[in-house]
């Protein structure tokens, strides 16, 4: 055969048409291309490999830590607020929050029991994380005993955060001055804590946790110190506020009140001593947490002040030399008609000096004498007693008052702005008014912290027309006047009460009214001034009878809390005489 005889005879063509040493060849050539790219891709993985483990160390670590490091803020301790005298008002105290691991979390029936015994937690509060494969938190926090206490039951699967949780050991006495913080961030949200946030927040450090799987830490690192926030010092006295606060309370029970306000401040220099506000609520309780119980009414609640503004009307009129304290007032028939509009004592007083027009609480009186100055002059006084502006004192929430624009002012204005209606006031304003009668005929700047710059006195009337206008306001607690039950026994009181109808949808209430008192002891050289206010007390409802014998209450204690001598000349025994009063 020649060649091509035997070509034919080995290489027959297949069905499509390629011979057997064709396809071989293909094959072949596959196989190497096969094995060239398992090559190719081995040398790439391992100069990746090479790359990452030593040409890229630092990224991979930046990686490697993204995935197991977490950093966690830890909170500065907030500051403590202290009273004048250094005891504690409110402070951060170290508690435990307790988290639950499911899959490391697989108590016994008694090891359930024990926990729930130790967290004050039903078994649902317990079993729930058991069936659970998140991560979960109960909702109480317990102190560094109890959390000592469940880690000798060996329990795996229990994390123990540590929170700082505010504390406030007055409670409810305090409450509605010093306010709250939120749970969940430690902020200000009411009160002192909400105006000196600021001051009072630390500054947080931070924590770097190496975590597992499941969120779970096994090791940890401060990187940055957290700081504390700084203290604050108060003016106010805790024993006082416990005083002043357990006098309004058996007040407002007594008398069925909607609510007592009471501010005490120091007649030497307007520093705050208390202020209280009943109801009020238990910031340690939460859950029934009513935040109007913590609105610090003496401070926002606006009202009529009725005659205890007498007083500055009167000193007024001294001032400006229209009257002087022994000008007799025409008072008869027990009323007077201003604009048309008929004004009245509960009674015809007569003939009254201008000593007796304030003992006797005479609105016909009253609007006499202060219908004799100009409009402007009025006004002039008011404005500089602080009335229509607003406290100068870092505290929120603090309302402003109307006393409306001499200019706009009719005769009949005049003569009911004079005895305390058709002018809004709050307890904080009346009360620093009254400093003008404890301090040389000064107004003095109240205050509330160690930190507050509070602000200028301002001279307003003459020790002339101050020691006068003292005198009038003895006489308005002597055994006659209209505030006599606010006496205390071995000491002067000096003081005016008040009494005025509430507005009811832009009308008079004919049965809702504000009962209140405004007085300082001892008259011959005060220690402290203070305003009372009580809102709609049911049984009785004059100032004189309600808000006048809170007062003497307050007072008698204060003052032997003060270490103020009693004069064997001022033994008075309180008890009520005739009833008279267009308080």
């Amino acid at each position: 055969m020649n060649n091509k005889m035997l070509l034919k005879v080995i290489r027959p063509s297949n069905k499509k048409g390629f011979s057997t040493i064709e396809i071989w060849q293909n094959t072949a050539w596959r196989s190497k291309s096969i094995l060239a790219i398992f090559i190719a891709a081995f040398f790439i993985v391992v100069c990746r490999a090479f790359y990452l483990q030593f040409l890229n160390v630092e990224t991979w670590q930046k990686k490697a830590e993204e995935k197991y490091t977490k950093y966690v803020d830890i909170p500065g301790v907030r500051g403590k607020i202290l009273d004048r005298n250094g005891e504690i008002l409110a402070s951060s105290v170290l508690n435990y929050k307790v988290g639950i691991v499911p899959k490391l979390f697989s108590p016994t029936s008694v090891d359930i029991e024990r926990l729930k015994n130790l967290l004050g937690l039903d078994n649902s509060r317990l079993l729930g994380p058991v069936f659970s494969e998140r991560y979960f938190r109960l909702p109480r926090s317990i102190n560094e005993k109890t959390v000592e206490n469940i880690k000798e039951l060996r329990l795996t699967g229990l994390e123990f955060e540590p929170v700082y949780e505010r504390d406030y050991p007055f409670r409810q006495a305090f409450s509605t001055l010093i306010g709250l913080t939120s749970i969940d961030d430690d902020k200000g949200i009411e009160g002192i804590e909400k105006a000196f946030d600021h001051y009072l927040r630390g500054k947080p450090g931070q924590k770097k946790l190496l975590v597992e799987r499941g969120n779970i830490a096994f090791d940890e690192k401060v990187v940055l110190n957290p700081e504390p926030g700084r203290d604050i010092k108060l003016t106010v006295d805790a024993g006082i506020q416990s005083i002043v606060y357990r006098e309004a309370s058996a007040a407002k029970k007594r008398y069925d009140a909607k609510s007592v306000s009471v501010v005490l401040l120091d007649a030497r220099n307007g520093d705050i001593l208390s202020i209280v506000n009943v109801p009020s609520a238990d910031p340690i309780n939460r859950r029934s947490l009513n935040l109007d119980e913590v609105r610090n009414r003496a401070i926002t609640d606006q009202f009529e002040p009725g005659s205890t503004l007498k007083p500055f009307a009167i000193a007024a009129a001294l001032e400006a030399g229209v009257v002087d304290s022994r000008t007799i007032i025409e008072t008869t028939p027990g009323f007077i008609k201003v604009n048309g509009k008929k004004l009245q004592d509960e009674r015809s007083f007569g003939k009254l000096s201008v000593k007796d027009v304030l003992a006797k609480s005479s609105n016909v009186g009253t609007v006499k004498i202060a219908l004799q100055l100009q409009s402007n002059e009025m006004y002039h006084y008011l404005n500089l007693l602080g009335f229509g502006k607003t406290p100068d004192l870092p505290l929120l929430g603090l309302r402003t008052g109307t006393l409306p624009k001499w200019k706009d002012w009719e005769k009949i204005n005049q003569a009911t702005i004079s005895y305390g209606y058709g002018v809004d006031v709050t307890l904080i304003q009346l009360a620093r008014a009254y400093t003008v009668f404890t301090k040389a005929g000064y107004i003095l700047p109240v205050k509330i912290s160690d930190v507050d710059r509070g602000g200028t006195k301002s001279p307003i009337f003459s020790m002339t027309v101050v020691e006068e206008m003292k005198e009038m306001l003895v006489k308005a607690t002597s055994k006659n006047g209209t505030g006599r039950e606010a006496r205390v026994p071995g000491y002067t009181v000096a003081g005016k009460t008040g009494t005025t109808r509430k507005i009811e949808n832009g009308k008079y209430s004919t049965n809702k009214y504000i009962a209140s008192f405004v007085g300082f002891a001892p008259s011959e050289n005060p220690r402290f001034i203070a305003a009372i206010r009580v809102d709609e007390p049911k049984k009785h409802k004059t100032g004189g009878k309600v808000a006048a014998p809170i007062f003497s209450k307050i007072a008698a204690s204060a003052l032997r809390d003060f270490q103020m001598s009693p004069n064997p000349k001022d033994q008075i025994i309180p008890k009520t005489a005739m009833s008279y009063s267009s308080e």
